[in-house]
């Protein structure tokens, strides 16, 4: 089912719910200002079936006969999705305009108007789309400038705020280009470039190269585009720029002789340099190829590393948590609890496995709760038993095998008792 049924199922279950009294309407008040109907709304969503044009113009007609409805907003944020999906441009651009004039910091919405005006270029679009752009750059700008979410790393920060300036630029890159405001244009794609290395903006590079006959510049970035589109699958109508490519390196050099080499080269370069941004990103991965993952290496805060193999033919408990986890501040005492109880049983082990992202914020939150459990970082063990929630508490048994597995946090159980039974229960296995 789409999104978009999903936010019509919602609304129609939203207004079925029961109506809460309201004062009688004043009749010294004009006719608009009367509240809307609940009823005509659900009506008009309901009739339209699964026609999502028809739903346009039932909500349309909603809204003109309730104009001051309370959920104008909502209803018009809905008609510009629908005509956005059905490619309806001048109805997406017509409300797309209503829903940024209701909420500057819609960076979303702002970014396809922009998009949207450029394709249609009619009289004024491109220095609206213009204006928008501005409006976009001064809202990311805004947004990155914030603090780091706490479940990203520094560098994975860092990242995403390149790549988020790179991105708005071009698009601000390409307006001043479709102005014939090749200077302008210029300075933007070069920053966006400088930012990160973006498909789309080495191909504004290189059009903007070719007209001002600079053909090797042209080349290098049409090179770059093909490489970059080809190995972080960016979207890119790569037919086209590999014609234009061609044919220019053709009218350069008499013939293709030596492309395919130049690609290669071009190509190699661009993977190596990729692996080094993504290992600074998400760091290097230990067990790359490890399919085993009782052979999964756990680094630690201090200490060597661990693997769960080295405690094969005993019980191992683990419970996956993170810093930013609200029911992991209860769970971890009591599986401390439990650690407890069976701290002079060697044939238990109990592991604390974190699975934080940015993992300068777990030293500091472990001295702060004095937890006294082992730990570890989970270095994709979470991925590979795909723990997707947290906290998730795992018990093993003897041979290896998963022998009990809680996902999240119950609060009306007694997770002592209940974890105590199941370790007791894998040691007979």
């Amino acid at each position: 089912m789409t999104k978009r049924m999903l936010w019509l199922i919602a609304l129609t279950l939203s207004l079925c719910l029961p109506v809460v009294a309201q004062d009688k309407p004043d009749p010294a008040k004009p006719a608009a200002a009367a509240p809307d109907s609940e009823a005509e709304l659900r009506r008009a969503i309901e009739s339209a079936g699964r026609n999502s044009q028809q739903v346009i113009v039932n909500l349309e007609d909603y809204l003109q006969r309730f104009p001051q409805s309370q959920r104008r907003a909502e209803v018009e944020r809905e008609i510009y999705r629908l005509s956005h999906e059905a490619r309806d441009r001048d109805r997406a651009i017509s409300y797309g305009t209503k829903v940024v004039a209701a909420n500057e910091r819609d960076v979303e919405t702002l970014s396809t108007l922009v998009t949207l005006l450029r394709e249609r270029k009619g009289e004024g679009d491109l220095k609206q789309a213009l204006a928008y752009a501005d409006r976009l750059i001064d809202q990311v700008e805004k947004v990155l400038g914030g603090p780091k979410p706490k479940r990203m790393s520094a560098a994975q920060w860092d990242d995403r705020k390149e790549r988020g300036l790179a991105s708005v630029l071009l698009l601000r890159g390409q307006v001043w280009a479709d102005l014939g405001e090749a200077d302008k244009a210029r300075d933007d794609l070069l920053k966006s470039y400088r930012h990160a290395r973006l498909a789309g903006t080495a191909v504004a590079l290189a059009d903007l190269a070719e007209k001002r006959r600079e053909v090797d510049q042209a080349l290098d970035y049409y090179l770059q585009a093909l490489v970059v589109s080809l190995v972080a699958n960016e979207e890119l109508d790569r037919a086209a720029v590999r014609a234009k490519f061609g044919k220019l390196y053709a009218a350069r050099h008499g013939s293709e002789a030596g492309l395919g080499d130049r690609l290669l080269r071009a190509y190699d370069e661009y993977v190596k340099e990729r692996a080094a941004r993504l290992a600074r990103v998400d760091g290097p991965n230990l067990n790359a190829g490890v399919t085993d993952p009782f052979l999964f290496q756990l680094t630690r805060l201090d200490g060597p590393a661990v693997r769960l193999a080295d405690f094969r033919g005993k019980v191992i408990v683990l419970n996956f948590w993170a810093t930013w986890c609200g029911p992991c501040l209860i769970e971890a005492p009591l599986f401390e609890k439990t650690m407890e109880k069976y701290k002079d049983d060697r044939e238990v082990v109990f592991l604390g496995v974190n699975t934080d992202e940015d993992r300068e914020l777990v030293e500091p939150f472990l001295k702060k709760q004095k937890w006294k459990m082992p730990m570890a970082f989970a270095e994709s063990l979470d991925e590979r038993y795909a723990v997707e929630s947290i906290p998730t508490t795992m018990v093993f048994d003897r041979r290896g095998q998963v022998s009990y597995r809680q996902a999240g946090f119950n609060p009306r159980g007694d997770f002592v008792a209940l974890l105590t039974e199941k370790i007791e229960e894998a040691r007979k296995k």
